[in-house]
């Protein structure tokens, strides 16, 4: 009986652990205008290198709309490796279009 309730334990933290480290990251590019990037997830640390090559694949000459409206969570890592990305990115294009989600 106490070895079904370590193994009960242990998967709840393996299922949470996979829950909380999964990042869903999509990509919608019409070809003229802006690419629109949709993150959905969990923004952490151990996701910071996933998300920032499927940001560096971007075009560097095309405006992108980045939304984190999706995001469960972001961790300071991520918010400062976004912030750092989305500066070098507009250095090189046009002024960003600020939108703003209603709720």
């Amino acid at each position: 009986m106490f070895e079904g309730v370590l193994i009960g334990l242990l998967l709840a933290v393996v299922k949470t652990a996979w829950e909380t480290s999964h990042v869903h990251i999509d990509v919608d590019d019409s070809g003229t205008g802006a690419v629109r990037v949709r993150i959905r997830g969990h923004a952490t640390f151990l996701r910071l290198p996933r998300i920032l090559d499927a940001l560096e694949q971007l075009p560097a000459h095309r405006p992108i709309e980045l939304n984190l409206a999706g995001l469960r969570h972001l961790d300071h890592a991520c918010m400062s490796a976004l912030q750092n990305w989305a500066d070098q990115h507009n250095a090189h294009t046009v002024q960003p279009e600020r939108t703003r989600v209603s709720a």
